[in-house]
């Protein structure tokens, strides 16, 4: 049936893996003319990883080349990226079995920071200057403060309350809160599955106290589910503020990709675990194309579709300079190789998560500041109003000489 005889089963306290170890491919009979499940896999995931990947490099070359709005567009090329790394780390998992767990530890570290990444986005479209065009904002751009506030500010606006009113307030902080864990926990739990495997108290297959896979199965997917209610409530009460930028379209199209890979990786698991061995284990597919090869393929079906989609939800055209802009002297971000480190430079991803502990103090010193500036410019236009009313003193004396001529 299938060569488990001759491979060492992991064993856990009293509980046994069973899958084999290393994993490595175990021959079953052919499915298309002389190649195995496994063969055909590792041939049609590739050519599918590598055209999701050129399909998806294609929208970020064309978001670099037009980059009016660099730091929106930032965000987007980085959302982008999420594709090609999980073609690629699929596939190379499916190529070699045995690094199933290390590399898709890689895909959970990335999940939560392109997450993030499209909050971020949110923020930045809500502080971004309103316009009916792409064009660069003359003024400077928004401080990092007034980004990461930027949804409260709006949402605070719309109900007439100010930012400190526990409607808008503690909400938002809620969501904060509800963003900005998803990237401890999803990296705690990437490394603790790397750290489990090598110990060999990991396995895919098992759902018991003695192995680590169902407890960090678990963690993962209530962080991720977590993380994107909370995106939710944040956008869905300003989507008229951010219509113009497709930010429903590009949450949906983002939002439906992790949810299907999570919770395939949960159904997966469950199967996996629960199905009969007839069907994890037959003459055609063995127990590890079952558990790495087929969730892989699947995954890899799916990124196509998605990478094609992203083309619509992230499109470039908005952000494309007209001919009138062009001839008025407006011009693209020219960052050559300077974007490579622009896209991976993170701080910014760190600094959210910084911010949750702080929200309120930088609330206060927001209002304070517009406070500020609010009676700065009321000082103003009152000096304004009376240097207008008050007469010089050419003004005086021609009107002294006017009155001593008429007496």
């Amino acid at each position: 049936m299938s060569g488990l005889s001759i491979l060492s089963l992991r064993s856990s306290g009293t509980s046994t893996c069973t899958l084999p170890t290393p994993l490595v491919p175990i021959p079953t009979e052919p499915i298309a003319g002389s190649k195995d499940f496994y063969h055909v896999n590792v041939i049609v995931s590739g050519a599918l990883a590598i055209f999701s990947t050129l399909v998806v490099l294609a929208l970020i070359w064309r978001h670099a080349t037009n980059m009016s709005r660099p730091r929106e567009q930032l965000y987007i090329i980085r959302i982008c990226l999420l594709l090609p790394i999980f073609a690629i780390v699929l596939w190379v998992a499916v190529y070699i079995p045995w690094t199933y767990v290390y590399l898709y530890s890689i895909v959970i570290f990335c999940e939560p920071m392109t997450l993030t990444c499209f909050f971020l986005f949110i923020c930045e479209t809500l502080a971004a200057p309103v316009s009916t065009t792409p064009t660069p904002s003359p003024s400077s751009p928004p401080s990092r403060r007034s980004v990461f506030l930027s949804p409260l500010v709006t949402r605070a606006r719309q109900l007439n309350v100010p930012l400190t009113d526990g409607s808008v307030f503690n909400v938002f902080r809620r969501s904060w809160f509800g963003v900005a864990q998803g990237i401890p926990v999803a990296w705690a739990v990437a490394i603790a599955s790397i750290a489990s495997e090598a110990k060999g108290v990991y396995c895919l297959t098992a759902h018991d106290a003695h192995h680590a896979h169902i407890f960090l199965i678990v963690f993962k997917t209530v962080s991720t589910f977590t993380a994107l209610i909370s995106v939710l409530r944040t956008t869905l009460p300003v989507r008229a503020e951010v219509k113009k930028h497709r930010a429903m379209t590009k949450l949906w199209a983002f939002k439906a990709l992790i949810f299907f890979q999570t919770a395939q990786d949960f159904i997966f698991g469950i199967i996996s675990s629960k199905a009969p061995r007839s069907l994890t284990d037959s003459k055609t597919i063995s127990q590890v194309d079952f558990i790495t090869g087929l969730p892989s393929l699947v995954v890899e079906i799916e990124l196509v579709f998605f990478a094609l989609f992203f083309h619509y939800a992230y499109s470039v055209s908005m952000y494309q300079l007209s001919d009138e802009q062009k001839r008025a002297g407006e011009k693209y971000a020219g960052y050559g190789w300077r974007l490579i480190y622009k896209v991976f430079d993170i701080r910014d991803v760190f600094a959210l998560i910084g911010f949750a502990f702080r929200i309120r103090q930088e609330v206060e010193q927001h209002e304070m500041e517009a406070k500020g500036r609010s009676d700065r410019v009321r000082a103003g236009s009152s000096s304004t109003q009376d240097s207008t009313e008050r007469k010089s003193p050419n003004e005086e004396m021609t009107e002294m000489s006017v009155l001593g001529q008429s007496t």
